[in-house]
């Protein structure tokens, strides 16, 4: 708990808490645990390496495509911007931004869906993206799955399949824990992405444990589990720190700042397995 706290980036508003409860789930130990986490920006990387703008899921869709969908890609991306700024808005309610989520999504994906895109063409996508896990992201993933054998359920508004096939491709293996709720392209007989799994799934209704989020509508990503233990949440601030550190600070019990790294999370993990 101590080397936590003196990392600078990491800032825990009730210290005391926090101990209570690493101290119960260090006792649990590991065969009670889950781990529900978001995808996007979370256990992918929000910067590079070079400091640039990682894409998430459904950007995908919105740099991918420049050069052989240029129309497509102005389309999502001029969407991109309006409502980005409404989902982080620190001053709306999560109840006033849904349904400009729900708008936002479903205009997406019916954009996607008129471009009639192959599984095959997704892979290739997936593969030339500048989606990538941070650091340590990995390592976190195959101890959870191969060592400790700890369910990780991955609770997304982002593309279920473009989660699915990236995991593919950078873990060589699909791990047995992973469990993905997502949205979820669907295909038709042609191979062709026709249309997109209902109900839809946005920021602000994932209601459905470690849970780690990048947004403050991860917060509610445990409700309807049956649980009886402690929820630690952890989240994770990639921008505009003056404004939503406070907010992310009431909801969550660790809020790590401006770190690319899995360096908390696999931390955490270590005490809890060991």
């Amino acid at each position: 708990m101590d080397s936590l706290i003196k990392k600078p980036h990491v800032y825990i508003k009730n210290q005391e808490l926090v101990k209570e409860k690493l101290f119960k789930m260090c006792n649990d130990g590991k065969d009670g645990l889950m781990v529900i986490s978001d995808f996007d920006y979370t256990l992918s990387r929000y910067f590079d390496s070079k400091g640039n703008t990682c894409w998430t899921t459904h950007q995908l869709f919105v740099h991918g495509t420049q050069k052989m969908y240029p129309e497509l890609s102005e389309k999502l991306l001029v969407m991109c911007k309006k409502y980005t700024a409404i989902e982080y808005c620190p001053v709306m309610s999560d109840e006033e931004k849904s349904p400009y989520m729900v708008e936002w999504w479903q205009k997406s994906h019916d954009e996607i869906c008129k471009a009639g895109f192959t599984y095959q063409a997704i892979e290739e996508f997936v593969k030339n993206s500048k989606i990538e896990l941070r650091d340590g992201g990995k390592e976190f993933i195959e101890k959870l799955d191969k060592d400790f054998h700890i369910p990780l359920i991955i609770f997304s508004a982002g593309i279920g399949n473009i989660i699915d096939i990236f995991f593919k491709q950078q873990l060589h293996y699909s791990p047995q824990n992973i469990h993905v709720i997502a949205n979820m392209m669907e295909f038709n007989n042609n191979d062709i992405c026709s249309s997109f799994s209902e109900p839809l799934i946005h920021t602000f209704c994932k209601n459905s444990s470690a849970i780690k989020g990048d947004s403050l509508g991860d917060l509610h990503m445990d409700v309807g589990v049956e649980q009886e233990g402690v929820v630690l949440k952890i989240g994770f601030l990639n921008f505009d720190v003056d404004n939503l550190l406070p907010k992310y600070m009431q909801g969550y019990d660790i809020v790590v700042v401006n770190d690319q790294s899995m360096d908390v999370p696999n931390h955490i993990l270590n005490l809890i397995a060991n």
